[in-house]
């Protein structure tokens, strides 16, 4: 399962909890592209993945197109990964293939507002 928050006109928190098989990765990326349509530059994304359980396969080619799709309109995008191993090498595999000093691996929320750039805004549970 996934959700999207809008934070602010370029900015996006997509929190990932459980497992995502294809057909919900395709889901995602459709919203994802609705929501991000009239974004020309500067698309910034904060992934919380640290309650998501291993992807497949399928769903990791998937979401590494969307990322090449996005790569000139983004400005930065943090995937926070905490104490999961696993699903670090394959967020390491994602962000190796889509090819962008503009994507980082962090592991808090706090440490991925300071990569995006927007330390002000407060997150809560």
């Amino acid at each position: 399962m996934y959700q999207i928050e809008k934070i602010n006109d370029n900015c996006f928190y997509i929190k990932a909890t459980g497992t995502l098989p294809p057909p919900v990765a395709e889901r995602f990326i459709e919203e994802f592209t609705v929501l991000t349509k009239n974004i020309n530059k500067n698309l910034s994304i904060i992934v919380d993945i640290s309650d998501a359980i291993l992807l497949s396969i399928n769903s990791i080619e998937i979401i590494l197109e969307l990322l090449k799709r996005n790569n000139e309109k983004l400005f930065r995008s943090a995937f926070i990964v905490e104490k999961n191993p696993p699903l670090n090498e394959e967020i390491k595999y994602i962000l190796d293939h889509a090819n962008s000093p503009k994507r980082k691996i962090v592991s808090s929320i706090e440490e991925a507002k300071t990569w995006i750039g927007i330390d002000e805004i407060v997150f809560k549970k």
